[in-house]
């Protein structure tokens, strides 16, 4: 077996390299590497060990840049103080890892169970380890409506629309000084674009501001009527169905 140990405390990089030997003198340690840049020169010159043990964290960036760069086919182990999120991307690849303070025994059961799925398993998938380790970036809501009045057009910030809605096939947004707009966007584009720990949709023909809501009637049929300022064009019900999700909105 071959094995490249990729980390960055010296300290660390020993006692693997020590631990390794220890569980089987036989096993050959191509390499000892220390940041993204030595490992990236190493695989492109020598190619893929066996296996690697890798830490998260390294002294250059973080070592799943490695494989941005160059193609690796080895079966991983990681040694990590990183955190839950990645930990759980490692599990659902099939990942063995180990948490810093490393423990000889947990290695060598990590050991055992490469050995024991080398025959049977395939090296993990590092597209998808990349991507699932990739900060998610969070999504980016609508912000502004741009609106026209007359010749003129300007934007209305999201916070300042009290309601949107459909009326005779037109799309509205009322701020919360009562002026109507026309828009374009009809409702179930704007249900996508919108935050919902802001706006919810309370049915067919209105989304409302979370701030817009003054009073939560109950109503028939384990339906709810809904009293917002300012006042929208009709009453508004929100369906049995719908009742509880709007109800859960309300309290987050």
């Amino acid at each position: 077996m071959t094995v490249v140990i990729i980390e960055d405390e010296a300290l660390a990089a020993e006692r693997l390299s020590r631990f390794v030997k220890e569980y089987d003198a036989a096993i050959e340690i191509k390499a000892c590497l220390d940041t993204v840049r030595s490992a990236v020169a190493w695989f492109e010159e020598k190619g893929s060990p066996d296996l690697i043990l890798l830490d998260i964290e390294l002294g250059d960036g973080k070592s799943f840049e490695i494989f941005k760069e160059v193609e690796v086919t080895s079966h991983i182990i990681f040694v990590t103080a990183f955190n839950e999120y990645a930990i759980q991307a490692f599990k659902y690849n099939s990942i063995d890892y180990l948490l810093k303070p490393l423990v000889k025994e947990e290695l060598f059961f990590a050991l055992d169970k490469y050995k024991a799925q080398t025959s049977n398993s395939k090296p993990v998938d590092l597209t998808a380890l990349i991507e699932q380790l990739q900060p998610k970036a969070e999504k980016e809501y609508k912000s502004r409506f741009l609106v026209k009045k007359g010749s003129r057009y300007f934007s209305i910030e999201a916070a300042n629309v009290a309601h949107i809605y459909t009326r005779e096939r037109v799309h509205y947004i009322k701020t919360f000084d009562g002026v109507d707009y026309i828009i374009e966007n009809n409702l179930d584009v704007l249900e996508e674009q919108l935050s919902p720990a802001i706006f919810f949709r309370v049915n067919r023909q209105f989304i409302v501001n979370y701030t817009s809501v003054k009073e939560v009637i109950t109503w028939f049929d384990g339906k709810l009527k809904l009293m917002i300022h300012p006042a929208p064009y009709e009453e508004i019900i929100i369906s049995r169905l719908k009742a509880g999700d709007f109800k859960n909105w309300l309290n987050k």
